[in-house]
């Protein structure tokens, strides 16, 4: 398909582990955005700077109440969460151009887990998955790029189930040792289509 220059965005680098790191930085531009929307906001505008991306991937795990741990996920609605979903302040849903039509995520500052008030699980069930980063990464390319006057990246989301948004999230670094691989996988399809 030709030579893009591409980006990878995930949270923490344990994600991957060093050795896969190492390996992928060969193919692309990698950058840390760190946990939460704020972080993952100005991690990426940062990154943005460093050069004219025609792809951004966003890799990372996230909880889920539909789908099974390890299952892989290409949102292509990226929801913002919290007041943000039913409230006078609720903003629109961001519909990316690739990924699964059918499957959304939503964005939450807080983990989605046992103690969430079942007030805000309700207004989570439409989701497939949620995790903590991946609206304020697509806001932040949007905006980099008006005000830039450049053509908008085409994003990518790939995210994989490492919890049932449960009392399961306790395990989340032992889950990571199994799904590494997965990820590595995912990840390795979504760059072959750009290379």
């Amino acid at each position: 398909m030709g030579y893009h220059k591409i980006l990878l965005l995930i949270a923490v680098a344990e994600e991957l582990g060093d050795k896969a790191l190492t390996q992928i930085s060969t193919r692309c531009d990698i950058a840390l955005t760190g946990v939460g929307k704020l972080n993952a906001y100005e991690a990426t505008l940062l990154a943005l700077q460093k050069g004219e991306y025609d792809v951004v991937i966003n890799l990372g795990t996230c909880g889920s109440s539909k789908h099974t741990a390890g299952s892989v996920l290409r949102p292509r609605i990226i929801a913002q969460g919290d007041i943000y979903i039913d409230s006078p302040f609720a903003s629109a849903p961001i519909n990316i151009a690739t990924g699964n039509t059918e499957q959304s995520i939503c964005s939450s500052d807080n983990f989605i887990g046992a103690d969430t008030p079942l007030s805000q699980l309700k207004l989570l069930e439409p989701y497939d998955c949620f995790d903590m980063e991946s609206y304020a990464i697509v806001r932040a390319i949007e905006f980099y790029s008006r005000q830039n006057n450049r053509k908008t990246p085409t994003i990518e989301m790939i995210k994989v189930v490492s919890d049932s948004a449960d009392e399961t999230l306790e395990d989340w670094n032992a889950r990571l040792e199994h799904l590494r691989t997965t990820l590595c996988n995912a990840l390795n399809d979504v760059l072959a289509l750009y290379e």
